[in-house]
């Protein structure tokens, strides 16, 4: 059985841009009407397409793009916390702190959570970044010199070198990851349930309209009869009692 296809930086930079042009996408929410839940989805097919057309990239649905990308956003938010923790002393001096990459603080910027310095430069960054693959992203990163560490006054021999040490930030709970499954079903479940009342009273309303014209017409049907029967009496008596008829009709 052929191994999984690593997620590419390339296909990372196109869900980010992506997201980034249509931010409600990233919330798992549409501004506006809840029957506006089908453009998301329509936008994910999308996003999918142009994810799987990625030479040698991965390969998802549009569910399966959309579950990658929160659990993603959740590791970054941690990675994040970590990092916070290790910029102000509280892991004792540790030098296990993986700066964040350009992507990744992206994603926390998108996600309205702040971002934290990356450490290193734009260029180093890029050298650095490791595709991920369907099920471990952001796993495969591993820690490198960065100029904080040398400040730490912890020497590292040349036979332990630092850039053998890996370090993985652990995955979301699997609890965390159902719930917001369930979360998004349950709103596109929603969402279905308005556009078909929706779609139901707009349907009434049609017919409350057509409705109403029968009415209408029917009324002015029944008001024409109504006067044609009138001047079919008036004409009769005329002509049985001209006299009696023209003296009554004056009175």
């Amino acid at each position: 059985m052929a191994p999984p296809r690593r997620i590419l930086r390339q296909q990372l930079e196109i869900l980010m841009n992506f997201l980034e042009e249509n931010k409600y996408m990233s919330k798992g929410l549409m501004p506006g009407a809840p029957v506006s839940h089908q453009k998301t989805r329509q936008k994910w097919a999308i996003l999918a397409k142009q994810l799987n057309a990625v030479q040698s990239g991965a390969l998802k649905t549009p569910d399966g793009w959309k579950k990658y990308w929160f659990e993603w956003r959740h590791k970054c938010r941690k990675k994040a916390a970590n990092a916070r923790r290790f910029r102000s002393g509280s892991e004792g001096g540790s030098n296990r702190c993986i700066p964040l990459n350009d992507l990744e603080v992206r994603v926390l910027e998108l996600s309205g959570k702040g971002s934290v310095s990356t450490g290193v430069s734009s260029s180093s960054q890029n050298d650095n970044f490791t595709g991920d693959s369907d099920s471990e992203p952001l796993e495969n990163l591993k820690l490198k010199r960065t100029p904080s560490t040398s400040k730490l006054g912890q020497s590292v021999g040349p036979e332990s070198p630092i850039d053998d040490i890996p370090s993985r930030v652990s995955p979301p709970p699997k609890w965390a990851i159902d719930f917001e499954e369930r979360r998004l079903a349950a709103e596109e479940r929603i969402a279905d349930a308005l556009e078909s009342m929706a779609n139901i009273m707009k349907n009434q309303e049609e017919r409350r309209g057509l409705l109403e014209e029968r009415i209408a017409d029917a009324l002015t049907a029944i008001a024409g009869t109504v006067q044609d029967l009138n001047s079919g009496i008036q004409d009769a008596l005329q002509q049985l009692h001209p006299v009696q008829a023209n003296v009554f009709y004056r009175h």
